[in-house]
Protein backbone atom coordinates (compact mmCIF):
# COMPACT_ATOMS: atom_id res chain seq x y z
CA UNK A 1 0.00 0.00 0.00
CA UNK A 2 2.84 2.89 0.78
CA UNK A 3 4.73 1.91 -2.12
CA UNK A 4 1.39 1.92 -4.25
CA UNK A 5 1.50 5.64 -2.47
CA UNK A 6 4.98 6.52 -3.28
CA UNK A 7 3.93 5.85 -7.12
CA UNK A 8 1.22 8.21 -6.98
CA UNK A 9 2.64 10.93 -5.86
CA UNK A 10 5.65 10.30 -8.32
CA UNK A 11 3.44 10.44 -10.81
CA UNK A 12 1.64 13.43 -9.77
CA UNK A 13 5.20 14.68 -9.57
CA UNK A 14 6.56 14.22 -12.77
CA UNK A 15 2.64 15.61 -14.44
CA UNK A 16 3.17 18.72 -12.58
CA UNK A 17 6.65 19.70 -13.21
CA UNK A 18 6.10 21.48 -16.69
CA UNK A 19 3.50 23.40 -14.86
CA UNK A 20 5.88 24.26 -11.61
CA UNK A 21 8.64 25.45 -14.38
CA UNK A 22 5.97 26.99 -16.45
CA UNK A 23 5.18 29.21 -13.34
CA UNK A 24 8.37 29.81 -11.76
CA UNK A 25 9.78 31.10 -15.81
CA UNK A 26 6.79 33.49 -15.58
CA UNK A 27 7.50 34.53 -12.09
CA UNK A 28 11.37 34.98 -13.13
CA UNK A 29 9.64 37.24 -16.41
CA UNK A 30 7.73 39.16 -13.89
CA UNK A 31 10.66 39.93 -11.70
CA UNK A 32 12.77 40.68 -14.49
CA UNK A 33 10.14 43.34 -15.75
CA UNK A 34 9.41 41.92 -19.94
CA UNK A 35 6.16 42.03 -21.86
CA UNK A 36 6.13 38.87 -21.90
CA UNK A 37 7.49 35.23 -20.17
CA UNK A 38 10.24 34.12 -20.86
CA UNK A 39 11.33 36.54 -23.71
CA UNK A 40 13.07 40.16 -24.04
CA UNK A 41 11.84 41.44 -26.72
CA UNK A 42 14.58 43.54 -28.62
CA UNK A 43 14.07 46.16 -31.27
CA UNK A 44 16.87 46.46 -34.12
CA UNK A 45 18.00 48.09 -37.48
CA UNK A 46 18.62 45.27 -39.50
CA UNK A 47 20.87 47.17 -41.24
CA UNK A 48 23.11 48.23 -38.68
CA UNK A 49 26.03 46.26 -39.48
CA UNK A 50 28.51 45.88 -37.32
CA UNK A 51 25.67 46.00 -34.02
CA UNK A 52 22.48 44.50 -36.32
CA UNK A 53 21.94 42.86 -39.36
CA UNK A 54 20.82 39.84 -40.83
CA UNK A 55 23.70 37.33 -42.37
CA UNK A 56 22.33 34.30 -43.95
CA UNK A 57 19.22 34.66 -43.12
CA UNK A 58 20.15 35.16 -39.11
CA UNK A 59 20.19 38.35 -37.42
CA UNK A 60 23.35 39.13 -36.08
CA UNK A 61 25.60 41.63 -34.85
CA UNK A 62 27.96 42.80 -31.94
CA UNK A 63 24.41 44.25 -30.09
CA UNK A 64 22.97 40.80 -31.32
CA UNK A 65 24.95 38.63 -30.02
CA UNK A 66 25.49 40.77 -26.89
CA UNK A 67 22.15 40.70 -26.29
CA UNK A 68 21.25 36.73 -26.76
CA UNK A 69 24.44 36.56 -24.06
CA UNK A 70 22.26 38.91 -21.86
CA UNK A 71 19.53 36.84 -22.11
CA UNK A 72 20.72 33.24 -21.68
CA UNK A 73 22.00 34.54 -18.51
CA UNK A 74 18.49 35.65 -17.59
CA UNK A 75 17.00 32.36 -18.47
CA UNK A 76 15.27 34.15 -21.04
CA UNK A 77 14.94 33.70 -25.10
CA UNK A 78 16.11 36.78 -27.13
CA UNK A 79 13.27 37.86 -29.87
CA UNK A 80 14.37 40.38 -32.55
CA UNK A 81 12.03 42.88 -34.30
CA UNK A 82 13.57 44.70 -37.28
CA UNK A 83 12.40 48.42 -37.76
CA UNK A 84 13.95 51.75 -38.81
CA UNK A 85 16.14 53.18 -36.55
CA UNK A 86 13.70 56.29 -35.83
CA UNK A 87 10.90 54.12 -34.50
CA UNK A 88 13.24 52.49 -31.76
CA UNK A 89 12.78 54.64 -28.79
CA UNK A 90 8.91 55.10 -29.45
CA UNK A 91 8.03 51.66 -29.68
CA UNK A 92 10.19 51.29 -26.53
CA UNK A 93 7.77 54.10 -25.01
CA UNK A 94 4.73 52.23 -26.14
CA UNK A 95 5.48 48.84 -24.72
CA UNK A 96 6.08 47.33 -28.24
CA UNK A 97 9.19 46.09 -26.92
CA UNK A 98 11.33 45.12 -24.01
CA UNK A 99 14.75 47.18 -25.38
CA UNK A 100 16.39 48.88 -28.14
CA UNK A 101 19.64 47.59 -29.26
CA UNK A 102 21.97 48.85 -32.03
CA UNK A 103 24.74 51.28 -30.88
CA UNK A 104 21.75 53.50 -29.09
CA UNK A 105 24.26 56.26 -26.94
CA UNK A 106 22.78 57.28 -24.20
CA UNK A 107 21.80 61.51 -24.37
CA UNK A 108 20.21 63.84 -22.24
CA UNK A 109 17.42 64.27 -24.82
CA UNK A 110 16.57 60.60 -24.74
CA UNK A 111 16.36 60.20 -21.15
CA UNK A 112 13.55 61.81 -21.46
CA UNK A 113 11.74 59.38 -23.02
CA UNK A 114 13.53 56.13 -21.82
CA UNK A 115 15.87 54.95 -18.97
CA UNK A 116 19.19 53.01 -20.06
CA UNK A 117 20.82 50.70 -18.89
CA UNK A 118 25.18 51.25 -18.25
CA UNK A 119 27.12 52.11 -20.94
CA UNK A 120 28.71 49.24 -23.00
CA UNK A 121 30.07 50.39 -25.77
CA UNK A 122 31.99 53.88 -27.08
CA UNK A 123 33.15 54.93 -30.58
CA UNK A 124 34.06 57.03 -33.04
CA UNK A 125 31.56 59.06 -35.46
CA UNK A 126 32.95 59.47 -39.70
CA UNK A 127 31.97 61.22 -42.71
CA UNK A 128 31.69 58.83 -45.53
CA UNK A 129 32.32 60.36 -48.94
CA UNK A 130 33.05 58.80 -52.95
CA UNK A 131 36.41 59.36 -53.72
CA UNK A 132 36.25 62.55 -55.89
CA UNK A 133 34.27 64.39 -53.01
CA UNK A 134 35.83 67.79 -52.08
CA UNK A 135 35.19 67.37 -48.10
CA UNK A 136 38.63 66.88 -46.83
CA UNK A 137 40.06 66.40 -43.45
CA UNK A 138 39.39 69.70 -42.73
CA UNK A 139 35.75 70.78 -41.00
CA UNK A 140 35.61 73.51 -42.67
CA UNK A 141 34.84 71.97 -46.02
CA UNK A 142 31.68 70.72 -44.71
CA UNK A 143 30.77 74.04 -45.03
CA UNK A 144 27.51 74.47 -47.43
CA UNK A 145 27.92 70.34 -48.47
CA UNK A 146 24.67 68.42 -48.48
CA UNK A 147 25.86 65.17 -45.89
CA UNK A 148 23.03 62.70 -44.62
CA UNK A 149 21.99 61.11 -41.36
CA UNK A 150 20.33 58.36 -40.13
CA UNK A 151 16.89 60.44 -38.59
CA UNK A 152 17.08 60.01 -34.85
CA UNK A 153 21.17 58.82 -34.40
CA UNK A 154 22.99 61.19 -32.65
CA UNK A 155 24.94 62.55 -36.06
CA UNK A 156 21.64 64.12 -36.21
CA UNK A 157 20.78 65.55 -32.73
CA UNK A 158 24.58 66.77 -32.84
CA UNK A 159 25.42 67.48 -36.50
CA UNK A 160 25.13 71.40 -36.04
CA UNK A 161 27.89 70.95 -33.69
CA UNK A 162 29.91 68.30 -35.40
CA UNK A 163 29.15 69.84 -38.88
CA UNK A 164 28.53 73.89 -38.54
CA UNK A 165 27.17 74.95 -41.89
CA UNK A 166 26.48 71.28 -43.14
CA UNK A 167 23.08 70.88 -44.83
CA UNK A 168 21.67 67.98 -43.06
CA UNK A 169 19.32 65.09 -45.09
CA UNK A 170 17.60 63.11 -42.73
CA UNK A 171 17.32 59.31 -43.59
CA UNK A 172 15.25 56.45 -42.25
CA UNK A 173 18.12 53.86 -42.08
CA UNK A 174 21.53 53.69 -43.36
CA UNK A 175 20.89 51.46 -46.58
CA UNK A 176 18.34 54.33 -47.67
CA UNK A 177 21.46 57.24 -46.93
CA UNK A 178 24.21 55.33 -48.76
CA UNK A 179 21.98 54.28 -51.61
CA UNK A 180 22.02 58.79 -52.21
CA UNK A 181 25.70 58.77 -51.86
CA UNK A 182 26.37 56.26 -54.01
CA UNK A 183 24.27 57.96 -56.43
CA UNK A 184 25.89 61.41 -55.09
CA UNK A 185 22.55 62.97 -54.02
CA UNK A 186 24.31 63.77 -51.20
CA UNK A 187 27.96 65.23 -50.48
CA UNK A 188 29.01 62.92 -47.63
CA UNK A 189 27.27 60.76 -45.20
CA UNK A 190 27.62 61.36 -41.29
CA UNK A 191 28.07 57.93 -39.37
CA UNK A 192 29.32 55.73 -37.08
CA UNK A 193 33.02 54.59 -37.93
CA UNK A 194 32.66 50.80 -37.64
CA UNK A 195 29.47 51.66 -40.03
CA UNK A 196 31.90 53.02 -42.83
CA UNK A 197 34.00 50.13 -42.45
CA UNK A 198 31.32 48.07 -42.75
CA UNK A 199 30.08 49.65 -45.93
CA UNK A 200 33.98 49.57 -47.46
CA UNK A 201 34.51 46.27 -46.98
CA UNK A 202 30.93 44.98 -48.62
CA UNK A 203 31.59 47.78 -51.39
CA UNK A 204 35.45 47.32 -52.22
CA UNK A 205 34.53 48.66 -55.84
CA UNK A 206 33.54 52.40 -54.73
CA UNK A 207 36.54 52.93 -53.30
CA UNK A 208 34.78 54.90 -50.29
CA UNK A 209 36.38 57.50 -48.09
CA UNK A 210 36.52 58.54 -44.58
CA UNK A 211 37.36 62.33 -44.81
CA UNK A 212 36.47 63.18 -40.55
CA UNK A 213 36.67 61.49 -37.76
CA UNK A 214 35.28 62.76 -34.67
CA UNK A 215 34.66 61.31 -30.94
CA UNK A 216 32.03 59.98 -29.31
CA UNK A 217 33.43 58.56 -26.21
CA UNK A 218 31.52 60.94 -24.09
CA UNK A 219 28.45 59.35 -24.96
CA UNK A 220 28.67 55.88 -24.51
CA UNK A 221 25.83 53.40 -26.18
CA UNK A 222 23.22 51.97 -23.71
CA UNK A 223 20.26 49.84 -23.96
CA UNK A 224 17.10 52.08 -23.83
CA UNK A 225 14.03 50.49 -21.89
CA UNK A 226 10.55 52.03 -20.86
CA UNK A 227 10.56 54.48 -17.93
CA UNK A 228 10.58 53.16 -14.35
CA UNK A 229 11.50 49.98 -15.08
CA UNK A 230 14.13 49.54 -12.95
CA UNK A 231 13.70 45.54 -12.58
CA UNK A 232 14.97 45.45 -16.01
CA UNK A 233 17.33 48.18 -15.99
CA UNK A 234 19.23 46.45 -12.66
CA UNK A 235 18.91 43.10 -14.62
CA UNK A 236 20.88 44.30 -18.07
CA UNK A 237 23.38 45.99 -15.92
CA UNK A 238 24.21 42.91 -13.60
CA UNK A 239 24.52 41.05 -16.74
CA UNK A 240 26.27 43.38 -18.45
CA UNK A 241 29.07 43.55 -16.25
CA UNK A 242 29.32 39.76 -16.02
CA UNK A 243 30.17 39.47 -19.19
CA UNK A 244 32.55 41.79 -19.05
CA UNK A 245 33.93 40.21 -16.10
CA UNK A 246 33.60 36.69 -18.02
CA UNK A 247 35.49 37.98 -21.47
CA UNK A 248 32.30 37.12 -23.49
CA UNK A 249 31.99 41.06 -24.09
CA UNK A 250 35.86 41.29 -25.35
CA UNK A 251 35.12 37.88 -27.75
CA UNK A 252 32.39 39.69 -28.98
CA UNK A 253 34.03 43.05 -29.52
CA UNK A 254 37.01 42.10 -31.82
CA UNK A 255 34.70 39.52 -33.48
CA UNK A 256 32.67 42.35 -34.73
CA UNK A 257 35.40 44.46 -34.87
CA UNK A 258 38.22 42.90 -35.88
CA UNK A 259 40.83 45.56 -36.83
CA UNK A 260 40.01 47.65 -33.53
CA UNK A 261 42.57 47.09 -30.62
CA UNK A 262 41.03 46.08 -27.06
CA UNK A 263 39.83 49.50 -25.23
CA UNK A 264 41.76 51.15 -22.33
CA UNK A 265 39.09 50.94 -20.22
CA UNK A 266 35.88 48.49 -20.36
CA UNK A 267 32.47 48.97 -19.76
CA UNK A 268 30.19 50.22 -17.86
CA UNK A 269 30.47 53.77 -19.47
CA UNK A 270 28.40 56.23 -18.25
CA UNK A 271 27.77 59.44 -20.09
CA UNK A 272 29.93 63.02 -19.46
CA UNK A 273 27.65 65.61 -18.70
Amino acid sequence: MRLRRFFRLACLAVLAAPLCFTAMTEARAADLGTLSPGKLVTGVDANNKPYSYIDNGRMTGFDVELVRAIAAKLGLTAEFRAQDFSGLLPSVVNSQIDIAAGSISITKDRLKMVDFSEGYLTGLLGVATLPDSPITSDVASIKGKRIGVVQGTIEDTYSDSYLPGAQIVRFPNLNAGFLSLRSHYIDGYFVDKTLIEGLQSKYPQMHLADRLDISAVNLPAGFPLRKGNAKLAAALNRTINELVADGTWAKLYHQFNPTYPTPTSLPPYAMKQ
